[in-house]
């Protein structure tokens, strides 16, 4: 309707040039929009605001010779007026929205489609939550966000790719893999110590009892066991983390592993690259990548004094590996407590030669849940926590899915459970 408004505005404007009504000059950027009083009518332009300073004249006087000379030769209007210092007003006819609703009645799901995208690869991803344990309300807030995000952007003609990254590799896995063997052992054993950063939700024991019920951890040493709870209990967490996602109805094409970066070899070849660019150099002991000539507030470093690598070195190999698989725009969702590291892999980018605008990253703010009037305190290290699997259970997909987009992403959420449910 909007744009068949323009044609008529755009059609208008061409006579009176025409006829010497108005001079002849290039069409200023202008508006139609929805005004916010119901009584200015359905829709309002400003474009006579717009043209005064190359008419010279006022606006009032624009808006009245564009009025009086106005081509509707599709009947659309029901009436048009002028407003305030230079406005336009516009009320469609009533058969006109008929017709029009009845178009969007038959065109069914394909109403609002467009090739805008003409097809461009897109990567999305989101989420990406590590398998220690299971997903919270901020993962939910950004699964929510990055498939809602996608279904624009495939509705509009782009090509995406809905991509989990796994972070499977580094001490988080092994103090996962401390803490299911050390709930195994305080099952005979209750003083057995427990990890001082291990993982404290119940999901842990439970992780415990089942692993243990497929293999006799006992007949293992320490370090065995613990290397094979670790790697149960990473793949029962995922197997989890995909169902709870599929019930979120916010399914993945891909599910990208860090280990297998590392086993694949990209990181080093990666590495190697950066290299050849001049890129690394060596600083007491570790290896650096110049990231503070390109934006960033200092240099980083990627390899340690150890021989292990940093999460930002595999980050920036898995970056790279997803322009190399040809995708013309990457799009992150990351938490607000990565705010700091968006212009550390955007300057890491740029020394391999990539676009800045190539990489567009969005933060979500906190999820705060509440019920009865009070806050629910939650704490993922102490392993109490509400999951977004208990809290779609409660009040249902539609209505979490809804009220974690009825804020802007940058913006922390209150959750008010009782108010969803009346």
């Amino acid at each position: 309707m909007k744009r068949a408004l323009d044609n008529i505005i755009r059609t208008t404007i061409q006579r009176c040039f025409e006829q010497g009504k108005l001079r002849e000059t290039p069409l200023p950027d202008y508006v139609i929009e929805v005004p916010n009083n119901p009584d200015h009518g359905h829709f309002a332009t400003n474009l006579p605001l717009a043209l005064a300073s190359s008419q010279k004249r006022k606006p009032i006087e624009i808006a009245g010779i564009i009025v009086e000379h106005l081509e509707d030769d599709g009947h659309l209007l029901e009436k048009v007026e002028t407003a305030g210092p230079g406005f336009i007003n516009f009320i469609i006819k009533t058969e006109q929205w008929q017709k029009f609703l009845a178009k969007i009645i038959a065109m069914g799901r394909n109403y609002g489609r467009s090739d805008l995208g003409g097809g461009e690869r897109i990567l999305a991803e989101y989420v990406s939550a590590n398998p220690t344990g299971p997903l919270h309300l901020g993962h939910g807030r950004g699964a929510a966000l990055g498939d809602t995000l996608c279904r624009i952007l495939t509705y509009s003609g782009y090509e995406v790719v809905r991509e989990f990254y796994i972070n499977d590799t580094g001490q988080q896995m092994r103090l996962l893999g401390e803490s299911i063997y050390s709930r195994w052992k305080q099952m005979s054993d209750p003083d057995y110590p427990f990890p001082e950063s291990g993982y404290h939700g119940e999901y842990v024991l439970d992780l415990a009892n089942e692993v243990a019920g497929e293999i006799d951890l006992g007949n293992m040493r320490q370090d065995e066991a613990i290397a094979h709870c670790a790697e149960r209990g990473k793949e029962k967490m995922l197997e989890e983390i995909k169902r709870d996602l599929a019930d979120f109805r916010a399914g993945f094409d891909v599910w990208y592993s860090e280990s297998d970066l590392y086993a694949s070899g990209l990181l080093d070849e990666s590495l190697e690259r950066i290299r050849q660019k001049g890129q690394l150099y060596e600083k007491d002991g570790a290896l650096w990548i110049k990231t503070m000539a390109l934006g960033d507030d200092k240099d980083r470093v990627v390899r340690k004094k150890d021989g292990d690598y940093t999460y930002f070195a595999s980050d920036i190999a898995y970056h790279l590996d997803k322009f190399k698989r040809d995708f013309s725009k990457a799009v992150n969702i990351w938490g607000a407590d990565h705010h700091g590291y968006v212009q550390r892999i955007k300057a890491a980018l740029k020394a391999n030669g990539l676009n800045e605008g190539w990489l567009s990253v969005l933060l979500i703010q906190l999820v705060k849940l509440w019920k009865g009037g009070e806050e629910i305190k939650m704490s993922k290290r102490a392993g109490h926590y509400v999951t977004l699997k208990e809290l779609v259970e409660e009040v249902g997909v539609d209505a979490v899915r809804f009220v974690f987009l009825t804020k802007n992403h940058d913006s922390p959420l209150d959750f008010d459970i009782d108010l969803v449910k009346k």
